[in-house]
């Protein structure tokens, strides 16, 4: 899947005409009729307190993305990840926090998940809780991922009000409304994204109120349970952004307490919530490690990693010599890889900064964009200069860091630092518009009308739907052949290798192997196949040939 727009400069071009006329009519608009700035009394109103700009972000957030379900609908999933994250909800949703490794498991190796000591996700367990929540309390897993948004939403504009007046803080949580509740991938899908931004956004807002001198002793002590619930978020989504986000905002927060450490009361309203929080964070992420690896301090991740992956996923990293991929499929999987991010190149150092530019890039086109471009590098440097804002700089830039050492990234890497990305901007659009001159305030308002322009209409980056596939759904299409069949069946897979993307992988399987309708598996040939008939001796089998775009399905006999 490509996070980026088809046709970049196309949309650049578009994007910045957009904003140039939109700029030029609003100047004169502005010059031949001005405006007053009198607020109305409901906007008073409304502003007067901050949960209400919270409560209405949320509220525009599910009412928006709820009345396009028609149109819309729900997102199937079709990327490899979401399979996996989707495994873990359905492990959750049977009340387990793992699964016996299946017969002849073999045959079901899939990308991201471990078939071994038990059968579970690769993944930290924060998106799976949400995608279970969703499918045990609606029935439905993406309710889930919508809910989780919404809340998104509403927690970066909370985290504004602390940095920026109620009226800026409101109007960065409706940009975050267009730009990710309605069209996004992370809204429409199942990868997570928004679990690990809202993570980013509740540490962040927490941690700059917890030592604000006019909160009170409940206020503070709530707001610490908050700073420790958005650091277990970031470290059970994504462990290694989150903590390179995390290490300034706890630095912050022990800075502080040192300067207060006269003040006994105060420090232990705020340290003792964080460490019995983050104690028993650190107590179920070791039971869960327990559970699934069998080993306390072995997460999921890194055992995937020394049990599939034969390539770095750093920079200086050695490659993983000794993994030799058993399946073609995954043999090709790691290859494609490897040829797209030019693994070799990584050895030198044009070719580090060739990986470096490509991804600064894609992150700028991603969550920026040309209509942003300005308002985030003005916010930038206003930041930089007021030491109360000077914390989401250091966060940014730890993160950026972070992802500069990878070898292999996506762009949802970053997605702990969104809040940041508004913080930037908000405060840019603030700086701009408080100058008080009409050109300024003509570029603010312009901003404003493109963003929701290209946002609305899926233009770029962020707000980019993504849902066209090269390929068909496949699975989706060889299983309404096989519903209305009686019995439970097993589909033997085989890709025509020549033309096959290990992306479009068809074999991902629940948790409860015993009541799925259809089991997928690998066909490793019919002398190896023949374990799946004593495996599973009560289901019909079937065979798949594919190359991606045609597929022949055909029932086969294979325990005769």
């Amino acid at each position: 899947m490509n996070y980026l727009p088809v046709n970049g400069l196309r949309i650049f071009v578009v994007e910045g005409s957009t904003l140039f006329a939109s700029f030029l009519l609003l100047w004169l608009a502005m010059r031949f009729f001005p405006t007053s700035t009198k607020s109305s009394m409901w906007l008073s109103w409304l502003l007067a307190s901050d949960s209400r700009g919270v409560i209405l972000v949320v509220a525009a957030a599910l009412l928006a993305r709820g009345l396009l379900l028609p149109f819309v609908g729900i997102p199937e999933p079709r990327i490899n990840d979401e399979y996996s994250y989707l495994l873990m909800a359905d492990t959750f949703a049977h009340h387990r926090l793992t699964n016996p490794t299946p017969a002849a498991w073999q045959h079901f190796e899939t990308f991201h998940v471990n078939m071994q000591p038990t059968y579970h996700s690769k993944y930290p367990v924060a998106q799976g809780l949400v995608l279970a929540a969703g499918r045990m309390m609606f029935h439905q897993p993406w309710v889930g991922v919508y809910l989780s948004t919404a809340l998104l939403c509403g927690a970066i504009c909370w985290t504004l009000q602390a940095f920026v007046t109620p009226g800026w803080a409101l109007i960065g949580g409706l940009m975050a409304v267009v730009r990710i509740a309605l069209f996004s991938f992370w809204t429409n899908s199942y990868f997570g994204v928004s679990v690990a931004a809202l993570g980013g956004a509740l540490a962040l807002g927490t941690v700059v109120r917890l030592f604000h001198p006019d909160i009170s002793r409940r206020s503070r002590v709530f707001l610490a349970c908050g700073f420790s619930a958005g650091l277990m978020i970031l470290a059970t989504s994504r462990p290694y952004e989150g903590l390179a986000f995390s290490i300034p905002l706890f630095a912050y927060f022990i800075y502080h307490l040192i300067k207060q450490r006269k003040q006994i009361q105060f420090v232990r309203d705020s340290l003792v919530p964080v460490f019995l929080i983050g104690t028993m964070g650190v107590v179920a992420m070791g039971y869960y490690n327990h559970a699934t690896t069998g080993d306390t301090l072995l997460q999921p991740y890194p055992l995937n990693y020394r049990l599939y992956w034969p390539l770095p996923l750093f920079l200086g990293q050695k490659d993983n010599r000794q993994i030799a991929p058993a399946d073609p499929a995954f043999a090709k999987y790691f290859e494609t890889i490897k040829n797209e991010y030019e693994f070799e190149k990584t050895k030198t150092l044009p070719g580090v900064l060739s990986l470096e530019s490509r991804r600064f890039w894609e992150d700028w086109f991603f969550y920026v964009g040309p209509a942003l471009t300005l308002p985030l590098l003005v916010g930038i440097l206003s930041c930089a200069i007021q030491p109360r804002l000077r914390i989401v700089v250091l966060a940014a830039t730890s993160t950026a860091i972070a992802l500069a050492l990878y070898i292999y990234s996506m762009t949802h890497y970053a997605a702990v630092a969104t809040i940041a990305v508004f913080v930037f901007t908000v405060e840019g659009l603030r700086y701009l518009w408080d100058q008080q001159q009409r050109g300024e305030r003509a570029v603010v308002i312009a901003v404003l009308i493109t963003v929701l322009l290209a946002s609305v209409t899926k233009q770029t980056g962020i707000t980019n739907m993504n849902t066209a596939f090269h390929f068909q759904n496949q699975r989706r299409l060889i299983a309404e052949q096989l519903q209305g069949k009686p019995g439970q069946h097993l589909v033997l897979v085989s890709y025509d290798f020549d033309h096959h993307y290990p992306g479009n992988e068809l074999i991902h399987n629940g948790a409860d192997f015993r009541s799925e309708k259809i089991l997928w598996a690998r066909s490793k040939g019919r002398e190896n196949d023949l374990d799946l008939c004593r495996a599973y001796p009560d289901r019909s089998f079937w065979s798949v040939t594919t190359d991606d775009i045609h597929f022949s399905l055909n029932a086969i006999d294979l325990c005769r």
